[in-house]
Order: C-alpha cells, then structure tokens, then sequence
C-alpha cells in the first residue's frame, strides 16, 4: 500500500485528522481539491464559536473533549488559536425560553460552569444588549473564538511536519474499495492506502456517488456581516465586556466580539438558502443583509446599522443537524464523516482524533458513538 490512511478534503475535519494521523506517525495523504485553507467552503474566515453550551450533553461532552486537543494544537504551533472571551445564551420571548433553560441544564449534567440570568443580570452585566423585558440568559465562562482559517493551515502544516504528504489543487476523480484497502484516483495520480476518511463537506455526495451512496444532506449558502461600532463604544465591544453570543428567537442569531476586523461579526444560524454546489458562486444574499442590518437596530443599536463585509459560506445539514460519522456500509474500509450542520468547527480537533482512532484501531476515546451512519446506499 502506498500509505496508512487518505484523507479526502482539508476542510476543517480532514486537516484534523490528517493531522492526528500524522503525529501517531501513520503514513497519511491528505487531498484537496482546491487551495489548502480556500473559501469556497465552511471552513475559512476568522472566527467559530468555541463553547461547551449545548442544549444536549452530547456535544457539550464532545466539546470539553475537543479543548485539551485545539490546547495541543497550540502548544505544537507556539500560537494562540483559541481565544477566551465567554459566551451568552439568551433569549426574550417564549420561543427561545426553553432552549436556554435546556443549555443551562445540559452544562449543569456536564458539570460546567455557568451562570443564569434574569433581564436585570443581562441589562446589569450586558448593557449593550437591548432586550424585551423577561429576558433571560446563561453565561458561560469556557467560551471563546476560534481563529478558523488559522486553524486549518497550523494543523496542515503541524501534519506536513511530521511526515504526511498534502496535496492542493489535486480533486478526487473516484474512490475504490479493494480487498483490503482503497484506491483512490484523482486528476494527477492513483494512490493506495489501507483505509480511506471522506471529509469532503458540500461535495460529500459527489464523491460518493461512483459508490452508490448518498448522505441524506442539504447543502445551503449561509451568509454574515461585519458592525462597526459607533464612535466612542468600541471599548464595549472588545473581548470581556463583550462575548461570542447566541440568540434564540424563530430566527436563530449568533455574533462574536470585535476581534482583529474593526466590526462586530453577526450571522443568521440556517439561513435555509438550498443551492447547487456545482453552481455555487458565493454571491452575498441581499435579503440577509437587511435582515441583519435590522436585527442590529433592535437588539444592539451602540453598533453602526448597516454592515459592511457580507461574506458567504455553506451549510451541509442533516434533517435533525446532528453529525453522521462512521464506516461506509459495505466498504468498511472507506470512513465517511460530516460532522457540521453548520456547528461543527469548534469540535475539529476532537471529530480529526476520532477519525484518525477509527481509521487506525478501529474504535475511540472521542464521543461519536452515537453519530453513525443512516442506510446510505442508493
């Protein structure tokens, strides 16, 4: 064979299992098809939410699994990656009332620390949210920003460096089991490996189709903006006074404190925008920008009201946005993972070592037992 395990996609998860594999010193391949680090997909820009508040103990687990690993990653790196800032759950009105509740009850099960609420706690400690009265919140101190972009080159250059073989601009043409390992053939070459990890996002299907299987997957386009603040309360905003940030309502909304770009990062959670990945041009969505713009005028009205920077980026979903991950059915040694929904990057580091445990011993430390995969075969 001519290596251990391929990976197919740098994105986020394929660079972190690359990596892992890399450092257990397993002869690894990792491909892709565009730029390593591109942004035609989920895992570029400067920032992801990090946080261990989850409305099921799953994730949150999974979470505080995948910490000590991204504090790994640094440490290797002699970088800062993961930057603390604290996170807020909040909602103001009986849609989002429950969820919160749910965050702080599941980071109670985890034995995390947290902190409850109530409108005066937010108005006293949060002063520049705007929010109806009866409002409530969770705050959670293990929060924090994840500089994304940065990630994935450190971990592909961390699994350069200990020995792995990474190729750009090299697209997958097929994927083959054999009797007893893979081949996989790509626009330049044909290699061999024992194993294969398909991490390939939006383009999962595309790849899988030559197998007769089929994630049960939507691809949608996702877009966010930048806010600067008005003159004189940019201080508010900064790491500390502020936080990364979630908002539960009919439209879920998240946000970041400002960090390196001189305005406030906001994004609207599933936009629901289906789209062709063979077409995708991502083209900024007016209609979310103004939803945005208008979000920003009634909740955190100290932020200038129209953004600048709308920036797109993808979305592969589940129907329930839980991971799937596992063995492909009937090619046991072809490992499929799409593990997002549009959550995903903070648990990288852990999801990469999962799949490198699995591709190596067949079973892991890492909480994905309960992911799997659904009958995938067409």
């Amino acid at each position: 064979m001519d290596y251990d395990v391929i990976v197919i996609g740098a994105g986020v998860m394929g660079s972190a299992t690359a990596w892992q594999l890399a450092r257990a010193r397993h002869k690894t391949l990792l491909l892709e098809q565009f730029d390593f680090a591109h942004t035609r997909g989920s895992s570029h820009g400067e920032s992801r939410i990090f946080r261990f508040a989850y409305r099921d103990v799953v994730y949150a687990r999974l979470a505080m699994q995948a910490r000590p690993l991204w504090h790994a990653l640094e440490a290797e790196a002699g970088e800062q990656l993961l930057i603390p800032t604290g996170g807020l759950d909040i909602a103001d009105d009986a849609e989002g009332f429950p969820e919160v509740e749910e965050v702080a009850a599941a980071l109670e099960a985890v034995g995390a620390e947290h902190e409850r609420l109530d409108h005066a706690g937010l108005r006293r400690r949060f002063p520049q949210w705007h929010l109806a009265e009866g409002a409530r919140g969770v705050y959670s101190p293990d929060a924090g920003v994840l500089r994304a972009t940065r990630c994935v080159q450190v971990m592909i250059a961390r699994a350069i460096a200990a020995g792995a073989a990474a190729r750009e601009r090299e697209p997958v043409l097929s994927i083959r089991p054999l009797d007893g390992g893979v081949e996989v053939v790509t626009a330049a070459g044909r290699y061999r490996a024992r194993k294969a990890v398909v991490t390939a996002g939006a383009w999962v299907n595309t790849l899988l189709a030559g197998l007769g299987a089929r994630l049960p997957v939507q691809v949608t386009q996702e877009q966010v903006a930048y806010y600067p603040a008005r003159p004189g309360q940019a201080a508010a905003f900064a790491p500390g006074p502020f936080t990364v940030w979630i908002h539960y309502r009919r439209d879920h909304t998240y946000g970041f404190p400002i960090l390196g770009t001189p305005g406030m990062k906001i994004g609207l959670h599933h936009a629901n925008r289906p789209i062709d990945i063979a077409r995708y041009t991502a083209t900024p969505i007016p209609a979310i920008t103004d939803f945005l713009n208008d979000y920003i005028g009634r909740y955190l009205p100290d932020l200038q009201p129209h953004g600048f920077e709308p920036t797109a980026c993808l979305y592969t979903s589940t129907p329930d946005h839980n991971f799937l991950l596992g063995s492909l059915p009937g090619a046991p040694d072809i490992l499929v993972a799409s593990p997002c929904s549009g959550h995903g990057f903070k648990f990288g580091a852990a999801i990469g070592r999962a799949l490198a445990d699995l591709a190596t011993e067949g079973a892991t430390e890492i909480g994905v037992s309960g992911f799997g995969l659904p009958n995938v075969m067409r």
